[in-house]
């Protein structure tokens, strides 16, 4: 029987690699599409290949486009996304939809069919988004922190491209990636919520009879070794606020050293007993909110502190987050705010399961950094293990003043 820390795994005769993860109490069932290739894949030239094609997907032609309104027609609901590792597409419906809705991706994913005059409409939507992700002072931050952290790696390259590329990539472009990207043995079918062993049965048989073809095999990138650039300043009219954003390399996912450093991040910035919310919050109401994220992806890795302050404030709270760091470093970490912080961090995992609309991209990262059904099971197992002496060991390893890098957004007067 299937631990609820584990999922169900095989991988079809055509390559094709298949989640599980049944929920007989959901009231909906979810059928899901990983396809590895996502914005790290673009080449420089052409960043935003893998979202302008996400977007092809369900507006790329006339019938695409009836077919994703068609989802809605059966009750239920679509996600389409691009991220730095894949291109993500889920449906979810009520259960008894489950096949047709499958039939609806099915054709929507392996259709190699795309029109000229569709590529100029999602052109021009592409283009409104990116000026919404310009127009957002967090993002603006996030986007200048990883250019300063990685010099060479393309995680430093917006997932959406931008406007010069976007605007220079053409149809063809879009089709010969699908061509060397969309097939069955680069994908990742994942079955979560209430679904029977008929439908299963019907959905499987249609994904297995999809042929292979000849693709293009994914790059992989040994980790920079050159320092980060320190310090950006940028600066905006308009603003009331500073926005800060404070950060470091880390490691890859499969790097022994993760589970610490997300019990690092569990520790400074989860929850409201976090060590973080209680400097710059609780104490001194420096800022409304703040995040932390400990981010390991297939060939790299990030830590991150993001917070908005008022302009006079900013070195300060820049010197009580390097202290904090300090402290992780240094001090006697308490046994029972370690304890604490694993629960909050396990905790956060097992509401991720419970979410409909979150496990199936849960499942579909695991696939995509471990290839292991045993995944969640062992991370668990190695965060339930971790001592003071590991957490204080991996943060001197990596928290170091010439790996820190931060970039400040200010108003412009």
């Amino acid at each position: 029987m299937r631990s609820s820390l584990s999922w169900e795994r095989k991988v079809l005769s055509n390559g094709l690699a298949l989640l599980k993860y049944p929920q007989a109490s959901g009231m909906t069932a979810q059928l899901s599409v990983a396809i590895k290739y996502g914005s790290n894949d673009d080449s420089k030239e052409k960043i935003g290949n893998a979202h302008f094609l996400e977007h092809m997907l369900v507006g790329g032609s006339q019938n695409r486009i009836k077919l994703h309104h068609e989802i809605e027609r059966l009750g239920g609901s679509s996600h389409f996304e691009t991220s730095t590792e894949c291109t993500f597409s889920k449906v979810d419906v009520l259960p008894e939809n489950i096949v047709k809705a499958s039939d609806i991706l099915s054709d929507l994913l392996f259709d190699p069919t795309f029109e000229e005059e569709k590529l100029e409409i999602e052109r021009k939507v592409i283009l409104n988004e990116i000026a919404v992700a310009s127009d957002d002072p967090q993002n603006k931050i996030g986007e200048a922190l990883i250019k300063n952290l990685f010099k060479y790696h393309p995680i430093r390259y917006p997932i959406s491209g931008t406007k010069k590329t976007v605007k220079q990539l053409t149809l063809s472009d879009i089709e010969k990636t699908y061509r060397n990207y969309y097939a069955p043995q680069n994908m990742i079918l994942i079955l979560t919520g209430n679904f029977s062993d008929k439908a299963e049965e019907v959905i499987i048989e249609d994904f297995e009879k999809r042929q292979k073809t000849n693709i293009t095999s994914r790059n992989f990138r040994k980790p920079e070794v050159s320092k980060p650039k320190k310090e950006t300043l940028l600066r905006r009219a308009g603003l009331t606020q500073a926005y800060l954003s404070f950060g470091l390399r880390t490691v890859p996912a499969k790097n022994p050293d993760v589970p610490p450093l997300d019990l690092i991040d569990s520790i400074l910035g989860t929850g409201e007993s976090s060590r973080l919310f209680i400097e710059l919050r609780e104490k001194r109401a420096l800022t409304y909110d703040f995040e932390t994220m400990n981010v390991p992806g297939l060939d790299y890795g990030y830590f991150t502190i993001d917070c908005a302050v008022k302009t006079k404030a900013l070195k300060q709270t820049q010197k009580l987050i390097q202290s904090e760091l300090e402290k992780i470093k240094t001090n006697h970490i308490p046994k029972i705010e370690i304890e604490k912080s694993k629960k909050m961090l396990i905790a956060n995992i097992f509401r991720t399961i419970d979410d409909p609309h979150e496990l199936p991209r849960f499942l579909a990262d695991s696939e995509i950094h471990y290839e292991n059904e045993k995944a969640l099971e062992n991370y668990i197992k190695n965060i339930t293990q971790l001592t003071g002496k590991d957490i204080q060991e991996t943060a001197n390893k990596y928290f170091q003043e010439e790996n820190y890098a931060k970039v400040t957004l200010t108003p412009k007067k």
